[in-house]
């Protein structure tokens, strides 16, 4: 089987654009037609793109269950903008594919080409993988599920960290916190979604083994992201994704909470960087010796 779309090549955007001065970023707001604005979201779409309803109320319910277990309730800006337009006033290609920095979330108005060209790949799996994903994302495959809606939680998420901090210790742990925190929010509110992500993520790390040089958290780091290349850097967000699976399941929001708390607190602008005995010393002492010990576990 060929290898798999990549999926979260634009996610932390936060390590390549400067930090903004503003909450939201106004300025990716101008030319875009305003639609409502209440409870501290504001909705905006571009000139040929309209509010896709059904993932505009799921971050609503993210956003309301984010705020009630971080215990925050900052303003959030959610952009809907054609492909056609994308590159006029999102922050990163590939069009459609959702994107989060300084308070605001992109999303596609369309399918993105991400997913169209998973449902075309996904079709060479074997037969028995074939018929489970399809239980969960349509016959045909309508993967757009998967990369609009789960992703968007996802960006969600990293807002909770961007909002007080930006540079990680590792970068993998930021990457990992905002899986988690979409991971808490799905198995509480949307568990028949949580559940198709779990099964893709199954499939997506077992295709793309054969195709990656690199498996190491040591490469992530020093790789990230262009380095990596796009296979081996999905590959690493479907293992983080098993993890997150088994710290939600073991320490459910709890260890979300501290797990924030401890990014915003080891933030590079606060503390100087770990070496591997400091960091797992710090998230012993932080978040207790079997977190620690899920966190930093890596079997490959």
């Amino acid at each position: 089987m060929k290898p798999l779309p990549f999926l979260f090549f634009i996610l932390c955007l936060a390590n390549f654009i400067q930090a903004q001065s503003t909450w939201p970023d106004i300025s990716k707001h101008q030319g875009l037609n305003l639609v409502s604005e209440a409870d501290n979201i504001t909705v905006f779409t571009s000139e040929n793109a309209q509010v896709d309803d059904h993932t505009l109320n799921l971050l609503w319910d993210a956003k309301r269950y984010f705020d009630q277990v971080f215990g925050m309730d900052f303003p959030v800006s959610i952009l809907f903008v054609s492909n056609s337009e994308w590159n006029d006033y999102a922050y990163f290609p590939p069009p459609g594919m959702p994107q989060a920095w300084a308070g605001n979330i992109f999303l596609g108005n369309e399918k993105s080409i991400v997913a169209i060209q998973a449902e075309q790949q996904l079709q060479n799996l074997p037969a028995e993988q074939l018929k489970e994903l399809q239980s969960h994302f349509g016959d045909p495959l309508n993967m757009d599920l998967f990369y609009r809606n789960n992703v968007a939680v996802h960006e969600l998420g990293h807002l909770y960290h961007f909002f007080e901090a930006s540079k990680p210790q590792k970068r993998w742990l930021q990457e990992l916190f905002a899986t988690y925190a979409a991971r808490n929010f799905l198995v509480k509110s949307h568990p028949k979604m949580a559940k198709a992500t779990a099964a893709y993520a199954e499939v997506g790390s077992e295709a793309h083994f054969p195709f990656i040089k690199h498996t190491s958290l040591e490469k992530f780091e020093e790789l990230y992201l262009p380095g990596l290349g796009a296979q081996n850097y999905e590959w690493f967000q479907f293992q983080l994704f098993k993890k997150a699976v088994k710290l939600q399941e073991k320490f459910g929001e709890k260890g979300l909470i501290e797990l924030r708390v401890f990014l915003i607190q080891t933030d590079l602008t606060e503390t100087e960087k770990m070496d591997y005995a400091q960091l797992q010393n710090q998230l012993e002492e932080q978040l207790g010796i079997d977190m620690a010990e899920l966190l930093l576990s890596w079997g490959y």
